[in-house]
């Protein structure tokens, strides 16, 4: 239930967004849209070593992070509500009310889901490698396993995670013609 409601409120934003952002400084959008580019680089990262339903993963990003997917995606969308307000703001509220509403209450719930659902498929194997980092915020040194897994295209592609790089460069492209344009 909550996975629908995390896809339908992903629209939601986006649409909002093209709706509701407007630029208010290039200092500021540049910021912005530099955040949302590492976000995007951590989930492009991460989807190459991710085979759902396969094996854990926990090299790569899976070694600094948990869920450097959802890292990604959250630094993805505070780059772009931070390059996208400032300058409007009822529109600026209503766009981080959306980001919080996401981040603060949806995406804990979706987390939650999926780690009960990944313990019950993985057991033990789960239980050490949530041991050694947190969800969310990354470690200061990575855990190196011994027989570390590599970054694969393949993976990345099977995770079709090219759709959010879609999605960044159409976000990006708001920004840049909002910026340009003044709307």
């Amino acid at each position: 239930m909550i996975a629908r409601w995390r896809v339908f409120m992903g629209f939601v934003a986006g649409v909002a967004f093209l709706l509701l952002s407007h630029v208010s400084s290039w200092p500021r959008a540049s910021t912005g849209l530099l955040i949302s580019l590492l976000g995007l680089l951590i989930r492009g990262w991460a989807a190459g070593y991710l085979e759902k339903g396969k094996r854990l993963a926990q090299d790569g990003p899976y070694a600094w992070v948990r869920h450097p997917l959802y890292t990604g995606s959250f630094l993805m969308a505070f780059g772009f509500c931070l390059a996208g307000t400032g300058a409007v703001p009822v529109a600026s509220v209503i766009l981080w009310a959306i980001f919080l509403f996401l981040f603060g209450w949806i995406y804990p719930r979706r987390i939650a889901t999926e780690e009960r659902d990944l313990e019950k498929y993985f057991g033990d194997a789960w239980r050490l490698f949530t041991g050694r980092n947190s969800r969310f915020l990354p470690r200061l040194h990575p855990f190196r396993r011994s027989d570390a897994d590599r970054f694969m295209w393949a993976r990345y592609l099977k995770n079709k995670e090219y759709n959010a790089t879609v999605g960044w460069v159409a976000s990006a492209a708001v920004v840049i013609v909002k910026g340009l344009t003044g709307l």
